[in-house]
Parts: structure tokens; sequence; C-alpha cells
């Protein structure tokens, strides 16, 4: 067991800011940093970091802890491993309390034990491979064989499993690992008359590493040329190895991905290890299989710049543009490099010098849509329904693209590829957008609703003459700057005080929709103006499903009601509101957009809502001098000037927060 000292050691040098941002791209911001949460499906920066207190919290899927939380929550580790990735993080020596015994080994958890015989195995390859005969002429030669250095087979830690039936599996058994687990990893297999025998016998061997550096799995691919052999056999699923949520090389190339803000995806491990000897280290693999949400998630976290390589003469690239499509889904920007005929990423990689492959991928890099869209037009020919079906595709996927400038510019390639008019791609855009976005409402109707009440009860007002009166007046344009505030910056976050939110930690982190759907739900506020209300109840079931603030805007704008979209339309298309001249004093920062202070200056939200408040109580006031006025009843005299006496007192308080003087 590591000792109590040593856990302290690691505690008081870790820096949780730092295990955090290795897996997670943070954002300064104030004395905390921000990200996206990787432990749900996170499209805005919902995790924050507190380096004063040691700690991470996200505010939307609740999960929370401290730097050795954090790896054994992302990395399915367990306790003492994420001491020991800290502790080797920090130079920490380990102490122990005591030499374990054999009763202690067999009591240490299931991951801990299949990640121990990984090691064991990777080891044991990497032994077979240097130091034997068979593995040097057999194995190393291999790898020489195909233009690797010493250094870079060190590097990914490559091996080769000896042709005998059952050598590794007679070493490991020795050595003390118990059959369950040689069993469960795979790296044993048993026969029909129950025999065990090595799995990889006779393979030169690709280790499969996690994001922390752990050996999880491995890749076999045999030397013989029988095609009833197949070329690669690969670690089965289990507690350690999970497929989908692995990618090949990842651990090696985190560092690259964020120096370059660019990772370059591959299909398999010599692509990666090729590419990295050519000094491209940025480089991974999804390992032959197609992309899952769980590898997607792991490249996001990183950078948002992906650059797929297809081999030159790939029969496949059709088959894998769908799973390709899931980028785009996903608020990534895609690039493909094409290859020369004939050659993949290890091939090239080996033919050419280090300068030549990385101007290749920089001088015929393209972008994603446009490459689909030329590869779906060759297949299409001259068929008009081909050609049709071929557009919509294309066009559902600019659909997918949150900034509506980009996919301006695609419509513009677009509709001179297919030599359409961009007025017509345009309206069949709207078309298709829209019935995604219904699509999605529907699909989350079934779901749980959480934190977002939309039944908000009515107060009730009392009557007012037809004609509008000033407070009235006020009130509408009011609500209309509440409206604009959601439909341009609803998802943005902004810092509620510790006496509002009574977070332990001295502020609560909320979106601004979210903040006031709070307010206006604890005091029963809704808008008095039809229009407001439906697009602030719609608002509140589209924020649930969306991913950013363009697919709000664009709900809204290609909203089938004219009326809604006429007005989402000319709101979102204003210029920015008035900033008061007064805010670079007040609050010492420097003016630039609104987007920037919306984030900054929790002030205007508030002032806002209040202002809000403050119309709604002047208006119950004009309602009842209008009913003075006219002459109240001797004995409900008393009641109607004691609602008077507290509104006006309410009015004088709202007026304070504002800092503003109500003269009448």
């Amino acid at each position: 067991m590591i000792s109590k000292k040593t856990i302290d050691e690691i505690m008081m040098a870790t820096k949780i800011e730092e295990v955090v941002g290795e897996f997670v791209s943070l954002k300064k911001r104030g004395q905390d940093w921000t990200g996206l949460c990787p432990f749900h499906d996170d499209k805005n920066p919902s995790m924050h970091v507190n380096p004063r207190l040691g700690i991470f919290n996200c505010f939307v899927c609740d999960t929370k802890g401290n730097a050795i939380k954090f790896l054994m929550e992302y990395q399915k580790c367990s306790y003492p491993e994420a001491l020991r990735y800290l502790a080797k993080k920090y130079n920490i020596a380990i102490e122990e309390d005591a030499q374990k015994t054999p009763e202690e080994l067999a009591l240490e958890s299931e991951v801990d034990s299949m990640l121990a015989l990984n090691k064991f195995a990777e080891d044991f390859f990497v032994n077979q491979l240097f130091n034997t005969e068979n593995g040097r002429n057999i194995g190393l030669s291999y790898f020489k064989g195909r233009g690797l250095t010493e250094d870079i087979i060190k590097k990914f830690r490559l091996g080769y499993s000896p042709e005998s039936w059952s050598a590794f599996t007679d070493e490991a058994l020795k050595n003390g690992f118990s059959e369950k687990y040689l069993l469960e990893t795979g790296l044993t297999k048993k026969s029909s008359s129950d025999k065990i025998f090595d799995f990889f016998h006779g393979r030169v061997m690709f280790p499969i590493h996690n994001a922390l550096g752990k050996t999880v799995g491995f890749g076999g691919r045999t030397l013989l040329t029988d095609k009833k052999i197949s070329k690669y056999f690969n670690s089965p699923e289990s507690e350690v190895y999970h497929k989908s949520d692995i990618l090949y090389g990842f651990y090696l190339a985190r560092k690259a991905i964020r120096a370059n803000d660019n990772v370059f995806l591959v299909e398999g491990y010599t692509d990666v290890i090729s590419m990295h000897a050519s000094g491209i280290e940025n480089v991974v693999a999804s390992s032959g299989t197609a992309l899952t949400q769980g590898q997607i998630k792991i490249l996001a976290s990183q950078t948002k710049n992906i650059t797929v390589l297809y081999d030159g003469d790939s029969a496949g690239i059709k088959a894998s543009l769908r799973g390709i499509d899931m980028l785009l889904k996903s608020n990534l920007n895609v690039y493909v490099v094409l290859l020369p005929e004939g050659e993949d990423p290890d091939s090239f990689a080996r033919k050419n010098d280090d300068h030549t492959v990385l101007e290749y991928l920089k001088e015929n890099r393209s972008t994603f849509i446009i490459f689909k869209a030329k590869i779906l037009s060759k297949d299409a020919g001259s068929d008009p329904n081909k050609r049709a079906q071929m557009v919509n595709e294309i066009l559902s996927n600019i659909a997918d693209i949150s900034d509506t400038l980009v996919q301006a510019f695609y419509i513009k390639e677009c509709s001179e590829l297919f030599n359409l008019p961009e007025e017509s791609l345009n309206a069949q855009l709207r078309r298709i957008a829209w019935k995604k976005i219904k699509e999605a409402k529907q699909a989350s109707q079934g779901e749980e609703q959480t934190n977002i009440d939309i039944q908000l009860p009515p107060i009730r007002m009392p009557q007012t003459n037809p004609e509008e009166n000033s407070a009235t007046a006020q009130r509408k344009l009011v609500e209309e700057k509440i409206i604009i505030l959601l439909l341009k910056f609803g998802m943005y976050e902004i810092d509620v005080e510790e006496n509002r939110a009574r977070n332990e930690i001295g502020f609560f982190c909320t979106r601004i929709d979210q903040y006031i759907f709070d307010e206006f739900h604890d005091q029963k506020i809704i808008f008095k103006n039809p229009l407001f209300q439906q697009i602030y109840l719609e608002y509140a079931q589209v924020a649930i499903i969306a991913q950013n603030q363009e697919f709000i805007q664009r709900y809204f704008t290609m909203h089938e009601n004219p009326e809604i979209s006429s007005f989402a339309i000319s709101s979102i298309g204003n210029s920015d509101p008035e900033i008061s001249p007064m805010w670079e004093t007040r609050f010492d920062t420097v003016t630039k957009s609104v987007s920037n202070n919306i984030k900054k200056l929790n002030n205007e939200v508030e002032n806002l809502i209040n202002m809000f408040k403050l119309r709604i109580v002047e208006q119950y006031r004009e309602a009842i001098l209008d009913s003075l006025n006219e002459g109240v009843d001797t004995e409900n005299l008393q009641e109607v000037l004691k609602k008077f006496e507290l509104l006006t007192k309410r009015r004088q308080e709202l007026a304070e927060r504002l800092d503003c003087v109500i003269t009448k």
C-alpha cells in the first residue's frame, strides 16, 4: 500500500488545472479555468476548475472532485493507479507501507490486476523482440524492413510473441498471474479440450495504451502469407479495454495535437508509427473501425480541427463518409487529404522525406464537405434523381454546421460545383435545417426535462384601459430586450453571487437563460406580449437540445410562424444593444463587444430583469391609481391602499438596485 506520507506529498504537489488540462482544453476565466466537460455530451464549456480549492465541478452533470477523482472518472482507473500516475507526473518517489503479501495481491481490484498483467505482457513481448534470437531474426527484421528505427520501435513499445504455443502463458502463470485474467484480457485462449495457449503466438505485437499511458490491449500481426490466417488479431473488450473509447497513439500524440491545433486521423497502427517516424506526431488511428462518439469526444477535448487521411486507391472512401459525418455534428472542423494513387499513410511516409510529407499534407488539404461533394458527384453521374439525392445529402451536412458564415461559403462553392443557383440551395438548406430541428425537438419530448420549468403560472393583472399607457409601453420595451438577450446570448454564462445561489465556493456559474427562467418562475412572471411569451416558452424547449447559440438562432429565424421568424431575423441582425459610456469606468474594463461584456458584466443581465420587475410593479400601481380615480368602495379602500403602499415600497427597492431615480 502507498504510505500516508506519500499520499500527502502527492496531494501537496498536484495542481488540478495541470492534471485536468492534460485531457481537457481549458481556458482561463478570472482565477479559474473552464472547458468542455468530458463526462457528458457537452457543447458549451460547463466544467470549471478552481486551483485555489483544488477541485473541478461540472454544473450540468454535477461531476465534481479533486485531481484523483478526475483521473479515476476519466480513465476508469483505481485510486492507487491515479496516485501512481500523479507521483510519476510530479517526480515523487512512492513509499510503500509494507511489502504486499500474496493475500493482498489476491485482493487487488480486477482492473488493477488486468492492467498489471497487460504491462507484464508488454515487457515480455519487448524483451522477446530485442533479446531473443527468433525475436531479432523475425520480429525486429520485419519492423526494420518497414523502415522503422530502433528508437521508434522502442517509443511505441513494439514486440514479438514467440511461435511457441504457450511461451507467454507459461511465463505469466509462473509469475503469479491467474488464468482467469489471462483469459479475460484475451492474452490466453482455451481450446475445446481445455488446453490453454497464447492467442498472439508467432505475431509481431502492437500494445495499445489509454490516455494515461496504461497498456489496455494489443494488436498482433501475423508474418505468414497464408490468406486463410487473419492478418491482425486484436484484444477482446474487457474491463480495461473499450475499443470505442480508445484511439491508437493518442497517449503519444496529445501534446503535438495541442501544439498544432490539429489531429491527423488514419486507419491503422503502422500508419501512426510511420507518420511519427516522419516527424508528424499529431496523428491517431481509429484502428480500422468506424468512428464512435467516445473517440470523437476524445478528439474534441484537444482540438476542433480534424484532418482525415485517405488512401489513394481506397475502395472504402464512400463507406467511411458516414462515420466522418459524425465529426461535423460534433461542431468540429473536418478536412481531408487524399494521398497519391496506390499510397496509404504508412507507405507514403516511408517513401518520402519528412519535408515532402509535411508539404504534401499542407498543400492537398481540402474541406470534407467539398471533398465529399466531389466523390458523390462522380458516383451520381448525370442521373437527375441521384444528383438531387446527392445535393440533399451535402446540404444535410452543411445544416449540421453552426456557423452561418461558414454555411454561406459552402453554399457558394456547392453552387459552382453543382451548377445550381445559390437561392435554390439556400431555400432547400432552410427546409432541411428546420426538419432537423423539429426531429430533434420531437426526440427530446419523451425525455425527462430538468432544471427548466416551462409551465409558468400567470400573474393576475388588474384591468387597464385599452389604450397603452406609459407603464405598459415601457414594459413591452423591456420584454423585447429580454427576448433579444435570450436569442443572442442565452447560452452564455454569468456568475451569480453567493447570497443569491448559496453556493459553497462563493459563486454559482449559470447560463443567462437558466438565470432568467429561475427568476421568472420563482416570482410567477410571464410576458404580457403574446408573441414574446410564445418565443419564451419555445426557447425553454429548444434550449434543452440546443448545441450552441447558433442552433437556437437558426431555429427561430427559420420558424414556421412568419411573425416569429421575422422578429428573430430583425432582432438578431440588428447591431448589438448600446453600451453605456460609463461601463468602462464603472466596471474597470475595456468595452469591445456586447458578446464579451455579456459574459463578464453580470449586472447587465440582473439590471434588465430588475427593470422588467419594476415595469410590472409600475403597471400595478397605475392600475390601482386608475381604480382610485374611478372611485373605490369604502370597505375595500384600506385593502387597496395597503397594496398601493407595498407596491410603492417594492418600486423603491428595485429603483435602488438599478441605481436610478423615480420622479413620480
